[in-house]
């Protein structure tokens, strides 16, 4: 490559030590030691991106359009209408949204527009046009030559007007923040609108971009380069629908089409979701359980569904309890971070395991952390060796499709509860139904039927009325799954559930302890 002629301040960038998606990674991207690859959505994120201040400087006029693309052999801002046209690819973008948008001609935005050549193929089509460019002199110069309406500013700080298409070529890529991007990408589309992107994506079957690679892993423009899988799950995560994942004009010219998606309503989401697995609130849950894990020895979460079940089990009715002096019981603990995290806070925590090989670890752990009210017990069946009206409150993550008794382990809990304490508790989902498969060397999952029956009606817990899946998230959170292992064909699901206190007349028959 060229050196580049454009006058950029360092000051301008700041350090990157996180995916859009929360994920850490220390191991490099094998196209540049400038990059990471993100274990948890597999993209390829940037150690430094420009700060939000400071990208209408970078994206200037006569700094980027002139003299950085003259540098980097590309086509300056006026010379790009004719090299669009002349090579195809201006066809090439309304074909493919034309083939999804059919008669529709609403309107139109392009974020990232450059010299307006695509919308002003739209404008001739019928679409109303608008165009958004992050620096003042650069809208003003395309309005001036065009007609075309091309306002200033860094979306989605200067909001998008609603349209029915929202279009960004090679755009994503240069975000510090896509998920925000694309958060309000689906706010400005109406309902069913659709978003066209084009950008570079590492394919399989070509992990790097031959010629091409240096341009593509520019650290001071792209601060992301995804795969297919990684955008879908990005887009997914940000509400829309892919439609159309295969395609592209050349190589580094990748093509995506999504529809925007609009999900139930729902108070709590049984089933995982990707929405609350990768907003910041689970996100940064997920940051200070594995903080406290990682000098003790005890197991990290980086790309797996306790990503989702931890966080959920949380923020639904466990972050209300003061922990001083309160009873837990924790089944199959292993190396689980969380029950020992309570214990800091002030909880007696009981652990429970089939075999004594943790214990070792566990004694470590608790002459570790000193002071911490621990101990454990070993079993070998869903039977627990506790006294009734015990525990405030039992955990179990990702448990019961190991054990065989499903409806005693329910029971079980039930019984050791006091009255008012509280179930956390996780589970596997399979429902062969639905192309779900679970693996017979890791127990048997429910359908979420069977979860109701054996888990969720438990007479103790008193539910009036079933859980309302929310079935609409299964297929997007079900790809991204198994791209983190390809057993992962099932999805996770999580409730919290109350033991009643014992009724009137339970209690002056002596039915209830």
């Amino acid at each position: 490559m060229n050196a580049v002629l454009q006058s950029v301040d360092e000051a301008w960038f700041e350090t990157a030590e996180r995916c859009w998606c929360g994920g850490r990674s220390d191991t490099p991207s094998p196209n540049s030691s400038e990059y990471r690859v993100c274990p948890r959505c597999g993209a390829h994120f940037a150690k430094r991106r420009l700060k939000p201040d400071c990208i209408g400087k970078f994206y200037s006029y006569e700094g980027y359009w002139q003299q950085r693309q003259q540098s980097k052999l590309h086509p300056t801002l006026w010379e790009r209408q004719r090299l669009l046209e002349a090579d195809g690819r201006v066809q090439c973008w309304i074909d493919h949204i034309e083939r999804h948008t059919g008669e529709v001609r609403g309107t139109a935005v392009e974020v990232g527009c450059a010299e307006g050549t695509l919308l002003l193929h739209l404008r001739t089509l019928g679409w109303q046009t608008v165009g958004l460019e992050p620096d003042a002199e650069t809208a003003a110069g395309v309005n001036a030559r065009t007609g075309l309406d091309v306002r200033a500013g860094v979306f989605p700080d200067v909001a998008a007007p609603t349209c029915d298409l929202f279009v960004a070529c090679d755009v994503l890529e240069h975000v510090p923040d896509p998920l925000r991007f694309l958060q309000a990408a689906r706010e400005a589309l109406r309902p069913g609108g659709i978003l066209f992107l084009q950008l570079p994506l590492i394919e399989r079957e070509n992990p790097d971009f031959g010629h091409m690679t240096d341009k593509v892993f520019d650290s001071q423009e792209h601060v992301f380069i995804y795969s297919r899988s990684a955008l879908a799950t990005l887009l997914e995560t940000a509400e829309f629908e892919v439609l159309e994942n295969g395609s592209a004009w050349r190589r580094a010219h990748e093509i995506v089409i999504a529809r925007r998606t609009d999900r139930p309503a729902r108070t709590v989401r049984h089933l995982a979701n990707l929405p609350e697995m990768f907003s910041r609130e689970w996100t940064g849950f997920i940051d200070e359980l594995n903080a406290f894990a990682a000098p003790l020895g005890l197991r990290q979460f980086t790309n797996w569904s306790k990503l989702w079940e931890y966080p959920w089990i949380w923020h639904h009715g466990l972050n209300k309890i003061d922990w001083r002096g309160k009873r837990v019981l924790d089944l199959g603990s292993e190396q689980s971070p969380f029950p020992w995290w309570l214990a800091q806070k002030g909880a007696h925590v009981t652990l429970v395991e089939t075999g004594r090989n943790w214990i070792e670890q566990w004694e470590a752990v608790r002459a570790a952390l000193g002071g911490v009210q621990v101990d454990w017990q070993i079993v070998d069946s869903c039977r627990l060796p506790f006294a009734d009206n015990t525990f405030d409150v039992v955990t179990s993550f990702s448990v019961i499709e190991h054990q065989d008794d499903k409806v005693l382990a329910a029971a079980e809990v039930a019984r050791v509860l006091k009255p008012g304490g509280r179930f956390g508790i996780s589970f596997d989902i399979c429902e062969p139904t639905r192309g779900m498969t679970f693996p017979e060397w890791n127990g048997r999952a429910l359908t979420m039927r069977e979860f109701e029956l054996a888990i969720w009606n438990q007479p103790a817990f008193g539910q009036s009325a079933a859980p309302i899946w929310n079935v609409e998230d299964i297929g997007p959170f079900r790809r991204w799954h198994r791209t983190t292992a390809p057993h992962h064909n099932y999805v996770t699901g999580a409730a919290i559930l109350v033991k009643q206190p014992p009724s009137w007349w339970q209690r002056f028959f002596g039915g209830a302890k």
